[in-house]
């Protein structure tokens, strides 16, 4: 799996809650984990972070993410900005997401660090 690839798939997923098992499904390793401020020891495997998505998008319907940054490689990781906004009012939100693969490409880890205002 190329990391590009997988991190467009992560990002499609964000934005289409519904689907986003099938869209993960051979990029999210088994026992991937996600982890940002609000989960900071992370939750682990595909289901959990699905999950986190559909309450997302429950939250703050309309929810959309972009990269506002070419993703770039460092060591073996994928590092890239994002901006995401949804709910109404819009809320807003931006951040890091540091992206760590396993041997076959797939995402192992994302350690999302949000922006502080």
């Amino acid at each position: 799996m190329d990391p590009l690839e997988a991190y467009d798939r992560y990002v499609q997923a964000w934005n289409e809650p519904a689907n986003a098992a099938a869209i993960l499904e051979g990029v999210w390793a088994e026992t991937g984990v996600y982890a940002d401020d609000e989960v900071p020891n992370g939750l682990v495997g595909l289901p959990a972070l699905v999950a986190l998505m559909k309450s997302n998008h429950a939250d703050m319907p309309g929810f959309r993410v972009w990269s506002t940054t070419v993703p770039r490689m460092l060591a073996g990781r994928l590092a890239v900005k994002w901006e995401g906004s949804g709910g109404q009012p819009p809320i807003r939100s931006s951040g890091t997401d540091v992206i760590e693969f396993d041997r076959d490409g797939r995402i192992a880890r994302v350690t999302d660090v949000f922006d502080t205002e």
